[in-house]
């Protein structure tokens, strides 16, 4: 909005949409959905094409999503398929609805010059640094996220004619209610030969939500994409995105960095064997 754009933003409840329209002004407009809910988000939709008025939208910024902390094998099915579906489906759902307002307006638009003037819209997906490097305890989330990057891969080859370009921003932390949310979940390994490494994680995320990085960063990222200054296909951002390039990349043995990361979170398994 201090660019000069209208926002539309969405959020699942009535009186945080009326608490934001108050706090951002008239050109800040809440929109009301669940990212499940295909029929609200069409109605959004809907919404936001009849306030652009034969004109393009300049860009989607996905970013719903949910963590569960824990081991694979121990997290509860319904609480691994509904981080899936939202960080996955919720996407794909939210993508769908709004490409056609993304593409360039039709040629049948009153102004011809201003048509020809515009440019397809933008898709940025707020991924994680979890979508490129699996990490123990956090496989839920790490699985989500990795199939977000290949959604918006595909999104960009198959938009390539639309002029459409998808863009993902891998985060590292970042002030977010998602580290609040993460850190309050219940220990259930206490007894489980996942008690040193889930003691472990929880310090890790406890250190990484001290240091995250304002959420500004993010937004000024995002502006800087959509007006055209970076142009990669992914951004890497904040605390462990160097390592995190590094222990994924097909340059790393695979052994190599699985024995660093137990290092990481085992201390003292490194300690006996040592």
């Amino acid at each position: 909005m201090k660019k000069g754009f209208v926002v539309f933003g969405s959020v699942r409840s009535t009186e945080v949409a009326d608490e934001l329209a108050k706090e951002f002004g008239p050109d800040f407009f809440p929109l009301v959905f669940d990212v499940l809910d295909v029929g609200s988000i069409s109605e959004s939709r809907d919404r936001v094409r009849d306030h652009l008025d034969d004109r393009n939208l300049v860009a989607l910024v996905n970013n719903a999503g949910l963590a569960q902390f824990g081991p694979l094998e121990l997290v509860d099915d319904g609480e691994f398929a509904h981080v899936v579906s939202v960080n996955l489906f919720g996407t794909r759902n939210v993508t769908n609805a709004f490409i056609p307002l993304l593409r360039r307006p039709a040629a049948s638009a009153p102004d011809r010059s201003v048509v020809r003037a515009e440019k397809a819209g933008k898709i940025i997906n707020i991924s994680s640094l979890s979508g490129i490097l699996n990490t123990p305890m956090n496989g839920t989330y790490c699985i989500s996220k990795h199939a977000l990057e290949s959604l918006g891969e595909t999104y960009r080859r198959e938009l390539l004619a639309d002029g459409i370009d998808v863009v993902s921003i891998r985060s590292g932390p970042i002030q977010s209610e998602i580290w609040t949310k993460n850190l309050k979940q219940k220990l259930d390994y206490e007894h489980q030969p996942y008690r040193q490494m889930s003691q472990t994680a929880q310090c890790v995320m406890s250190n990484a939500q001290a240091t995250a990085l304002p959420a500004d960063v993010v937004a000024e990222l995002v502006w800087d994409i959509i007006e055209g200054r970076c142009r990669r296909t992914a951004y890497g951002l904040g605390q462990g995105a160097l390592i995190s390039r590094l222990l994924s990349s097909d340059l790393m043995p695979k052994r190599l960095a699985d024995w660093l990361i137990d290092r990481k979170l085992r201390p003292a398994r490194r300690q006996s064997i040592e």
